[in-house]
Order: C-alpha cells, then structure tokens, then sequence
C-alpha cells in the first residue's frame, strides 16, 4: 500500500463513462469492424484523481453525475481507489458525461463523441456549497471541461492555494486564458498551449509565454515526442519513453498526475519530469483509462531505479 502523501488535494472537473471501441484489424470506414468494446469510468478530472490517489495523495472529487449507470460506475471506480466521493453532486434528470472512442488496431485513436453537457451544471453557485471541501484543500486541480465563469470563481476564491490546471483540448483550453496568473501548474499540449494564446509558435517558444503570463510551471505535452517543462529556473526535455500501447485514452491525465504527485516525490526537476513521463507510458500499456496497478513504488521499480535514494524526499 502506498503511503499516503500530506496533501489534501480536491480535483474540480469531469467524471465520465468511457465507451472504448477496439478494432482487430485496419480500420473500414463506413463499415462494421470486428472488435472488442469496453465500458469504464472516465473523465479528465475522475482520472487525474484516481491517479493521484494510486500514487499515494489524499483526494477528494468534486463533479456532478446523472442517476443512471454511469453514475454508479464511477462512483464504484472512485471508492475501490480510494478517492473520496463526498463532493459529488447528484443530477436529478441529465445523463452522465459519456465519452465514446474508437481506436484502431495498434491502440491510437481514430476518432471519439464526447457528451460532456452535464458538466455546465457546475456552476459558481453549486461550487459555493462545497465551501468545506475548498477550505480543508492544501491544493486545488481543475480542468478546462469546467464552465469558464466556474474556473474564474475558484481562481479568485481560492487564490491563496496552489492551483494547477489541464487544458483538455484545443476547444476548451482558452477558458483558462484569464486565470493564467493563478495557475501554479498549466499541463498542455501544443494545440491547446496556440489556443490559450491565440498565437502559433515552437513548444519551446509557446511554453515561455504562457510563463510570461504568469503560470509558474509549464508542463506542454509534445505526444509520441515526450514533454517540456518551463518555470523561472529553466527548461528541462524528457522524450516519450517506449513501451506497449493498448489505449491511448488517460495518458495524458496520468501525465499531468504524475507530476503533480512528483513535485512532492522527487527533488530535482528533471526527475520529476520523467517520473510524469514513466507514469504515462504505465498507462498506455493499460487498456483502462486509468492503470489499476499504477503506484510510487511501481513506477520507481520499473523506469526509475536508476535514481539515488538521495533523489527522493523523505
């Protein structure tokens, strides 16, 4: 059993069911293909706080769910990991979020519908009677799927919290273009980082702005590539590190996580980089969005044994 870390950390965002389609063979358009299709709980925000707890923090999950078989899979998902289900709102009549994938025979995803329409119900005012669970936090997580004046309540009624962000997607991303300057950690990929800017450039050059605007750590995901990080101390590259794909779904949840939990794990910023990095490729090897083997002690066996006992924290 993991240890469990000493932060209380409460993740704002969306719990999905996940609806993943495989496929046997090369892909056909307009046909049927044999295949193998799962259901499993999602969700950019139910994920980051699943990993976070299999990585040994404290979390608590504030979204809001429907009353049908979504909800009570996710709950179920959230209580087997450990990730405290109190915050959570009950919706008397919308469905919950569903996020339909397909992938084709190596695991990469060829196209995906996402249903998110539940999630606009978390509103500043459903936010304030949650009041407790905002105050108990050491450090708030949220995520671009959350309505923009619900971003902008949090950033500015919790300021004195570390605060940390993911873009989710291009569409989405530019609705933490006014909270920059209280992001402690913005996790993004190129796309995302070009939208919240409104500008185009290389990731080296896209991640020093969004610095500039006053996130404090820039965490821009380069895919197959790898990631860079950029804060006020400097740059730092880890390219992707090989391994089995099964599901490109959750990878990069899992990425943001990993550094999150990181940060509190490791004390040079290069290790905590390829510890994020190694707990993404963890995840790929999985055909769940999240790996239910994921863990601190899992990830230093497997790719960071290398590392000095010195490199850790205490």
């Amino acid at each position: 059993m993991t240890k469990t870390l000493p932060l209380r950390t409460l993740i704002i965002g969306g719990a999905n069911l996940d609806i993943t389609g495989s496929c046997f063979a090369r892909f056909v358009p307009g046909d049927s293909n044999p295949g193998l299709v799962k259901n499993s709980a999602g969700g950019v925000g139910r994920n980051i706080a699943e990993n976070l707890q299999r990585l040994g923090m404290n979390c608590s999950l504030l979204t809001v769910l429907g009353d049908d078989i979504g909800q009570a899979l996710i709950l179920r998902s959230c209580t087997d990991a450990g990730v405290d289900t109190g915050p959570i709102i009950m919706h008397p009549t919308l469905t919950t979020g569903t996020y339909m994938a397909i992938n084709n025979q190596l695991g990469a995803l060829l196209a995906a519908i996402a249903d998110m329409a539940i999630i606009d119900t978390l509103t500043p005012d459903q936010l304030a009677l949650k009041a407790a669970y905002f105050t108990q936090a050491d450090q708030i997580i949220i995520e671009a799927n959350l309505p923009e004046n619900s971003i902008q309540w949090i950033c500015e009624q919790h300021s004195s919290k570390p605060i940390c962000a993911d873009g989710v997607s291009a569409a989405k991303a530019p609705r933490l273009r006014s909270v920059l300057a209280h992001l402690d950690v913005l996790k993004v990929n190129s796309d995302e980082a070009a939208a919240i800017l409104q500008e185009t450039g290389d990731d080296l050059a896209l991640a020093e702005k969004l610095h500039a605007k006053g996130v404090k750590n820039v965490l821009l995901s380069q895919g197959p590539q790898g990631v860079i990080l950029h804060n006020q101390d400097g740059t730092w590259y880890k390219s992707a590190i090989k391994g089995d794909n099964e599901n490109d779904t959750g990878a990069g949840d899992s990425l943001f996580a990993g550094f999150v939990a990181a940060r509190h794990l490791l004390k040079r910023p290069a290790d905590q980089l390829e510890f994020a990095v190694a707990c993404a490729t963890f995840t790929l090897s999985s055909t769940a969005s999240v790996n239910p083997k994921l863990g601190v002690h899992e990830i230093r066996q497997l790719f960071l044994s290398h590392l000095s006992k010195g490199a850790w924290c205490s």
